[in-house]
């Protein structure tokens, strides 16, 4: 019996794909987007690798590409599922267009576990990320349900749409804590890679306001950049996740006055991206947030410090260098 991580967006497409492999004798662990193949993998350490190629936060291609860049994955074959990419790529041990016959499927399962080689000693995972591992696939379960049932009151006459919208929320936000788990447990334990490239840090920031906006639209923010662009050498996805973070916690603490300003600075040497939230703050924060924020920033040369005076509300700021 192997371990088999299955990786796709479409709930469907990923509950017909792991009883094929599960139906052929052998377990399944599913992920929903690359970023959490890629660390579904790095814990569990599969036998094989079957992904979708376009995936959100990470996509096949690109987990393909970091199995083939970590010491102990770099073996593990990969079957890359993709519509778009006629050909396949490289990266990839093998390839199936999309749409495809399940027979199809099945025989490549067969072919590709027939050539893996014995599992590397010392390949255990650590205690943290064990339990990082049973938290995510325990809620696994409960939240594919909480989804589809939301979905379906969606279409149903007559519903309290108000109530819809905070469900949705809430059930959002138990995911991002799910994954939240997974990356503190993969920072505490050494296993964050950065792919840091010079990228001007102005789009990003903005990307991140504009995507708190459309998730609150009542809440006002006021976003100030710099004229000419900021370039710096940093990971886009994971200093995206920091501004997240800050953004959500900013909104959160925030008790329904004034706004949130975010600035970004540049010196010779530093960019600086200040948070600030105008109105009274309340106690409550996203602590594992901004836990994972700090970390990421440490991981990247920078810093996060926070400015909190009282009846003034709080100020985070991140400093990242200009190397």
């Amino acid at each position: 019996m192997s371990l088999v991580l299955v990786a796709d967006d479409e709930p469907a497409v990923l509950e017909v794909l792991s009883h094929v492999v599960e139906d052929l004798g052998h377990d399944v662990l599913c992920a929903r987007d690359g970023e959490e193949a890629f660390g579904l993998a790095r814990i569990r350490r599969p036998h094989l690798v079957v992904t979708d190629h376009v995936m959100p936060r990470l996509s096949g291609l690109e987990l393909c590409r970091r199995l083939r860049g970590d010491d102990v994955l770099k073996s593990v074959p990969v079957i890359l599922l993709s519509g778009v990419l006629p050909q396949g790529a490289p990266e990839a041990s093998a390839f199936l267009h999309k749409p495809f016959e399940i027979n199809d499927f099945e025989a490549l399962i067969r072919r590709s576990l027939a050539q893996v080689p014995p599992p590397p000693a010392g390949a255990e995972a650590l205690p943290v990320e064990q339990l990082s591992h049973w938290v995510s696939q325990t809620l696994q379960g409960p939240l594919a349900v909480a989804r589809e049932q939301l979905q379906r009151l969606n279409g149903a006459p007559q519903v309290d749409r108000q109530a819809l919208d905070t469900l949705g929320a809430q059930l959002r936000t138990l995911e991002f804590a799910g994954r939240n788990f997974q990356d503190a447990a993969r920072l505490a334990s050494g296993h964050i890679m950065l792919q840091r490239v010079p990228v001007d840090l102005t789009p990003c920031l903005r990307l991140a306001v504009e995507a708190c906006q459309a998730e609150r639209p009542d809440l006002p923010m006021r976003l100030t950049v710099p004229g000419e662009p900021v370039v710096v050498r940093y990971d886009p996805e994971r200093i995206h996740q920091v501004f997240d973070a800050l953004l959500a916690n900013a909104l959160q603490r925030r008790a329904g006055q004034g706004e949130v300003r975010v600035e970004l600075s540049v010196s010779n040497t530093v960019a600086s991206v200040r948070v600030r939230d105008e109105g009274p703050a309340r106690q409550e924060g996203e602590g594992l947030g901004l836990y994972i924020a700090s970390e990421l920033a440490r991981l990247h040369g920078g810093a996060l410090s926070v400015e909190s005076h009282p009846g003034q509300g709080v100020t985070f700021s991140l400093l990242l260098p200009r190397d």
